[in-house]
């Protein structure tokens, strides 16, 4: 810091494309406080150390924080965000110094705002300071050859998908767009990789032009034969991958314009085509609305992913129960193990969609919880046990959480299950109408646990992507505001939950997809259930549910015994 002349650096979780979990060689964050949680940004002055994190991963910073770190509770009331604590903390003419690739351009116009007034400065650095300490371990980008998605699981062709985003760039009055984000690579493209933890992406980026062509910039030597015929024959290059901001300025030295945008696109990025005076567009892209929205032929094979996934949970679940019985007392290290074992025999299987969640008792309390063999707890019949867990098949992206409990549940376990559950049918029956966003169906999910003086502190849906990300945006089912409709072709997860530090945790996610409804006149939506795995009637109260709620459940366990039951043989049949 003192060679580089700032009083402060601010470290996010980011990497160049803002991956939700950067690929292990852009780790920085983690690297420097020991915070293994997907959100976080550290600050780090010439006094203090603090990490920001969000309600998710309070008890798991808590956790693996040194003494040297100080846990900032990120949006909770009377706590400062990390723009207002640097505008407060730091003096008049102090510096606070960032990487300008890891900093999309909103994010770095955010702080400016924030700090200007009080006359600090943001400098960006030519060279990251976390990579001047981190000189040994760091692991490497990976190199494995990149992977055709079939169009069998794609449904449209890359040309198709560049045909009409260059619309879009020629209504803009722009030549060209750059595209940061890996997951909107891998879809435009039908490519997928392996170089983000649990998910099928690869480093790249995209800059598509007016006329339909494109270039990918990436490691060439990743590109087989397969590969460079689709590219080619879809009117594709490619160049390498720190050639991208060089070709970006001499694309506007010629008299391109390109377009960015602001909330997935680095400062430097935007400083590589801001030369001669130009100024990009930066406005949202059409992209990710576009991913959002599955084709049928996508949507198909997500059903077929699921249904895959409901037959690994009847054989684990089974197993699970059967192993309690016997008096066998498994660690969730154990029980993780051996869900990995059961699905890897599914035809199809590429790996995990993100680390198995499996908490027993108090530590379903931690929202993100991952356990680790040095501290892994039993999963016995007397206490209650979360796993949420999910699968990257060929054909989709899976994640679904259950709360089981094979002994004997507290009243106070039952009622507080019940409740997550009357959220969970309330979203999964819920009928809206076009231009309904997810934050106004959200109090549905939590009506039931504010009337007990309870709730959660997290969303309620998350979109879910085709063979891509376990999270993914656009829309969501959230109390935080977010303006994007819920549309027909959509899939996002339903999981409501409570929460009881030092006791228990709770929370039940199926995956739903938007479609017509036969409502009315056919002008509303509704939600189709794509999850087929059981709900443990040991945790329901059926005392405080209603007639329709009862219903609900009775049909959805007929609904999983007539899809999954023809899949299944021997004894996670009869169970």
């Amino acid at each position: 810091m003192a060679e580089a002349k700032v009083d402060a650096v601010v470290i996010p979780t980011n990497d160049p494309h803002f991956c939700e979990m950067p690929p292990e060689h852009f780790a920085r964050r983690e690297f420097v406080t020991g915070f293994t949680g997907s959100a976080g940004t550290a600050v780090v002055t010439t006094e203090e150390a603090l990490l920001w994190t969000d309600a998710r991963y309070f008890l798991q910073a808590d956790k693996e924080l040194s003494d040297q770190w100080k846990l900032v509770k990120d949006r909770t009331p009377g706590v400062p965000g990390i723009h207002e604590w640097l505008r407060d903390n730091l003096r008049e003419g102090d510096k606070v110094g960032v990487d300008p690739t890891l900093f999309a351009i909103a994010a770095s116009e955010r702080i400016k705002s924030c700090i200007q007034p009080k006359n600090i400065e943001l400098v960006f650095l030519s060279d990251n300071l976390v990579d001047k300490t981190w000189t040994s371990g760091r692991p490497p980008l990976s190199a494995d050859p990149l992977r055709i998605h079939p169009m069998k699981y794609a449904g449209l062709k890359v040309e198709d998908k560049l045909s009409k985003i260059s619309e879009s760039i020629v209504a803009k009055q722009a030549t060209d767009l750059l595209v940061s984000k890996l997951d909107d690579i891998a879809w435009i493209l039908n490519l997928r990789g392996s170089d983000v933890p649990n998910t099928p992406l690869f480093v790249s980026y995209l800059i598509i032009r007016d006329d339909a062509t494109a270039t990918l910039f990436c490691d060439q030597t990743r590109i087989t034969a397969e590969v460079s015929e689709l590219l080619t024959s879809s009117n594709v290059s490619v160049s390498a991958y720190e050639d991208t901001f060089p070709h970006v300025s001499s694309r506007v030295s010629q008299g391109g314009r390109f377009w960015l945008d602001p909330g997935s696109t680095s400062v430097a990025a935007f400083e590589a085509s801001s030369v001669d005076g130009s100024a990009p567009l930066k406005a949202e892209t059409p992209i990710e609305l576009m991913k959002a929205k599955k084709t049928e032929v996508e949507m198909a094979a997500m059903k077929s992913a699921y249904l895959k996934d409901g037959v690994n949970w009847a054989k684990f679940l089974c197993w699970l129960e059967k192993t309690l019985a016997k008096g066998e007392k498994p660690t969730e290290v154990e029980v993780s193990q051996q869900l990995e074992t059961i699905r890897s025999e599914l035809e199809g299987y590429i790996g995990p969609s993100f680390e198995t969640i499996a908490a027993a008792g108090e530590n379903g309390a931690v929202i993100h919880y991952r356990p680790v063999p040095e501290s892994t707890s039993p999963v016995t019949l007397d206490n209650s046990f979360l796993c949420d867990a999910g699968c990257q098949f060929q054909e989709g992206t899976t994640d679904i959480t259950r709360t089981v409990h094979f002994g004997e549940p507290t009243s106070w376990q039952k009622e507080c299950f019940t409740r997550v559950l009357q959220g969970h049918i309330a979203i999964d029956s819920s009928i809206f109408p076009p231009g309904t966003t997810g934050h106004a169906i959200d109090a549905f999910a939590r009506r039931h646990l504010w009337n007990h003086g309870l709730d959660y502190k997290h969303g309620t849906g998350h979109g879910v992507g085709a063979s891509l990300c376990v999270h993914e945006g656009p829309m969501g089912i959230s109390s935080r505001t977010n303006p994007v409709a819920l549309d027909k072709g959509m899939v996002l997860s339903n999981e409501p939950g409570y929460y009881e530090a030092g006791a228990f945790g709770i929370r039940i996610e199926s995956v739903i997809a938007v479609r017509e409804s036969k409502v009315g006149d056919g002008s509303f939506l509704e939600f189709e259930q794509l999850t087929f795995v059981p709900i443990d009637k040991k945790l329901v109260d059926v005392s405080v549910m209603s007639p329709a709620e009862c219903d609900w459940l009775d049909d959805y366990h007929a609904l999983i015994d007539e899809k999954v039951s023809p899949l299944l043989n021997g004894e996670p049949l009869e169970w």
